[in-house]
C-alpha cells in the first residue's frame, strides 16, 4: 500500500490539474511494481493497492526482495523524473510549500488474501479481501509517526534474502488495530539525495541493484540502533528492558525519525521514580493511530 503525502493541500492548489499529477505518479508506481513480479490492483484517489504473488518458479524469497526493490526503485525514479520535477516547480505549488517535493508513504506486509470480484451489475472491481490488506494500509499510515518512507512487517522481512535482510533496520514492536499479535516493524533507509544512483537503475540486475542503491545508514549505525532497540524492548516479554540506557543511546540521533519516535514514547511512559520501563511493559506497544 502506498499513499501520496500532502494530497489534500495539492488538491486545493492544483484543483482540476491534480488528476494529471496523480496519473504521472501512478505511471512511475505501476511500472516499478509491474517490472518486479508485482501488479497494481487499485487506484484509490491518492493511494495505490499493490500486490506481489509467487507464480510458477518464482519463490517467496524472490517475491519479497522484488516487492521491497519496487518501493525503493519507485522512490528513486520519482526523484529523477523530469515530469515530476516540472510539477514540483510550479509557482502555485512552491508558493504553497516552498521547497515542496513529491513524497509517498509505503507499507509492506505478507499474508493471505481472497482474490475476487466485488460489486454488482452496476460496477465490478477485482480486489483482494483480507485483514492483511488492512495491516498493509495501517503500516503505510504509520510511516508518518516514525518519519520513514517505508514501513515493513517482520512477516515480510523474514522472507527476504539474507543479503537484503542485512540492509533493513528494526524500528519497533507493536500491535495495530485489527491484530492482537505483536508485530516487528522495519524500514529500509532510502537516501533523500539520489543523484548518485545511475539513471539506468531500472535495468540493474537483482544483485547489482542493492549495491547501487544501498541504505543511507551504515552497518555501524544499524548495529548500534539495534542494540538500543533491544534495551527498549527488553526481550519478548519486556523483562530485560533498560529504558534509561535505551534513552541515552537513542538521544545520540536526534535527527533520526524512528529514534525520536521511540524516545518520545519512552519519556512519556517511563516510571516516574527511575525512568525505567513501567510495570505493565511487555516488550511491545499499541499503535493508537491508524
Amino acid at each position: 500500500f502506498c499513499d501520496i503525502r500532502n494530497f489534500t493541500g495539492l488538491t486545493e492548489v492544483l484543483q482540476a490539474d491534480v488528476g494529471k499529477l496523480v496519473n504521472c505518479i501512478a505511471t512511475v508506481v505501476h511500472e516499478g511494481v509491474a517490472a518486479h513480479h508485482g501488479a497494481p490492483n487499485k487506484n484509490i484517489g491518492d493511494a495505490f493497492l499493490l500486490v506481489w504473488q509467487p507464480k510458477g518458479k518464482i519463490s517467496l524469497k524472490l517475491v519479497a526482495d522484488s516487492a521491497l526493490r519496487s518501493y525503493v526503485q519507485i522512490i528513486v525514479m520519482l526523484r529523477k523524473s523530469s515530469k515530476i520535477k516540472a510539477w514540483e516547480r510550479r509557482h502555485e505549488v512552491q508558493r504553497w510549500i516552498p521547497g515542496f517535493t513529491v513524497h509517498l508513504g509505503y507499507g509492506l506486509h505478507f499474508g493471505w488474501a481472497i482474490e475476487c470480484a466485488i460489486g454488482s451489475k452496476r460496477k465490478v472491481d477485482a480486489s483482494y479481501l483480507s485483514p492483511h490488506v488492512n495491516l498493509a494500509s495501517r503500516l503505510e499510515a504509520a510511516t508518518k509517526q516514525y518519519g520513514t518512507k517505508i514501513l515493513m512487517s517482520g512477516d515480510i522481512v523474514n522472507l527476504l534474502s539474507e543479503k537484503v535482510r542485512q540492509l533493513v533496520r528494526l524500528l519497533d514492536r507493536v500491535t495495530v488495530k485489527g491484530s492482537e499479535n505483536p508485530m516487528d516493524l522495519y524500514t529500509y533507509d532510502v537516501a533523500e539525495n539520489t543523484d548518485h544512483v545511475p539513471a539506468s537503475v531500472e535495468d540493474l540486475g537483482t544483485e547489482d541493484f542493492w549495491d547501487h542503491v544501498p541504505p543511507c545508514t551504515d552497518v555501524e549505525f544499524r548495529t548500534a540502533h539495534r542494540n538500543a532497540l533491544e534495551l527498549y524492548l527488553g526481550g519478548q516479554d519486556g523483562t530485560y528492558a533498560d529504558w534509561p540506557r535505551a534513552c541515552e543511546m537513542l538521544a545520540q540521533w536526534p535527527e533520526d525519525g524512528p529514534s525520536a519516535a521511540i524516545l518520545e514514547y519512552m519519556r512519556s511512559n517511563c516510571a516516574s521514580t527511575n525512568g525505567g520501563a513501567p510495570d505493565w511493559w511487555q516488550g511491545y506497544r499499541g499503535l493508537t493511530d491508524k
